[in-house]
């Protein structure tokens, strides 16, 4: 055997190229020398996008509960029950006194492998998803002890805030339809894992929060959001990681009414990049209590947007934030623009650029671009278009209607 495989560093090199293009031969690799198995084995189930292989090392009673007794592992796959708490309710019925009595060792086999896993990220359909949350409550445990990131898209499963988190955990995203108990959720969350540093939340038409009262959560360690939500006021995340030590942020905001103070939310927030229209984009800015905030990416949505509206959010972002800014991107609608008076859009947008000069002068900006989307296709070969850039302490400047090959 070539004495540099042994060599730690050398052989994580190996392992980690063949954990990505090649198991297989990451798999014989194991075979080869049981100075190898460990390590390999840790590369082969270090990410996971299936619960499949996981089902046959479950215990025989929990196995059983789920797909029932004398079955093959193919069998298991191809049949697995799929509603949630009809397996729940057999595998309490295993579990009762009498009926099966937990022994020492039964989940060894299991846990060998599960250990293991630092990544999941399920591609598989919800049958297994499912396999995968009951089995955790069952055993009152999150399955993956080690796990750092978790991908979890939930359509149908039981409600998450049914089942614990690994402390270990360090990257989250949950995308879930609809919404279902997020608020006791995000409370189980910061309780089983202390150490979360990205956070990324994906829901579909919330219900009415069942809280009454709402209170910053303790996220100590939390760094990056990202809220994709329909109504943030409904259900108020923003108030329940209010007090996180929260540098980026990502927001959709709608329509709905915004109940916070000024200043109230986000106080060590540097990057902030916003999907919305531009009412709510302005309140929102002036709610964010950050004086460190340095980068500031607005995607403008409405459809009838104008550029008066882009100013009046301007005004908003500079009066709160105009000290600490220092990068700005702003996406507007040019559709919008385009089709309220074609022939001096040229004119508008001059007007526009005028006024945001009037901002960055004086200020410690060192960098602002402003891109029109979705603008028609005989003004310009590309539907976004850079129609103005500061960088390096000057000014580049394109017209549509005089350069619309730009």
């Amino acid at each position: 055997m070539p004495k540099p495989l042994f060599i730690t560093e050398i052989l994580r090199v190996i392992i980690d190229e063949l954990a990505v293009d090649d198991k297989q031969s990451l798999a014989c690799l194991a075979r080869t020398s049981k100075a190898f198995t460990d390590p390999c084995l840790d590369g082969l189930w270090h990410t996971m996008d299936s619960f499949i292989p996981f089902i046959p090392l479950l215990p025989r009673s929990v196995r059983s509960a789920l797909v029932g007794e004398k079955r093959s592992a193919w069998y298991h796959h191809k049949h697995l029950k799929s509603h949630w708490s009809t397996l729940i309710q057999r595998l309490k019925t295993h579990s009762r006194s009498g009926v099966h009595v937990q022994r020492s060792g039964e989940w060894e086999s299991f846990d060998k492998y599960a250990r293991r896993v630092r990544i999941y990220r399920p591609t598989d359909n919800v049958t297994y998803r499912t396999a995968y949350q009951v089995v955790s409550i069952h055993r009152g445990g999150h399955l993956f002890p080690n796990l750092r990131d978790l991908d979890w898209r939930n359509s149908g499963c039981c409600s998450m805030e049914y089942w614990s988190l690994p402390s270990s955990l360090r990257s989250l995203t949950i995308v879930q339809h609809p919404l279902v108990g997020i608020e006791f959720f995000l409370d189980q969350l910061a309780h089983d894992a202390p150490e979360l540093e990205k956070l990324d939340i994906r829901f579909g038409p919330p219900a009415r929060s069942s809280y009454t009262t709402v209170y910053p959560l303790p996220f100590n360690c939390l760094k990056s959001v990202t809220l994709v939500f329909p109504d943030l006021a409904r259900v108020d995340i923003c108030s329940f990681l209010s007090l996180a030590p929260i540098t980026d942020l990502t927001v959709i905001l709608d329509n709905s009414v915004m109940v916070w103070q000024p200043g109230s939310l986000f106080h060590g927030l540097e990057r902030l990049t916003i999907f919305g229209n531009h009412a709510s984009a302005s309140l929102f800015v002036e709610y964010v209590g950050s004086t460190r905030l340095c980068s500031v990416h607005l995607m403008l949505l409405d459809e009838d947007v104008t550029l008066s509206d882009c100013q009046k959010f301007l005004a908003a972002l500079f009066k709160t934030h105009g000290q600490s800014l220092q990068v700005l991107c702003l996406n507007i609608n040019g559709e919008s623009l385009y089709s309220e008076n074609p022939s001096i859009i040229d004119q508008l947008v001059n007007t526009f650029l005028s006024e945001l000069r009037l901002h960055v002068r004086g200020s410690a900006m060192e960098r602002v671009e402003v891109i029109l989307d979705f603008l028609p296709h005989f003004t310009a070969q590309r539907r976004s278009v850079l129609v103005a850039q500061f960088m390096n302490a000057r000014w580049a400047q394109r017209n549509l209607l005089q350069n619309p090959l730009f």
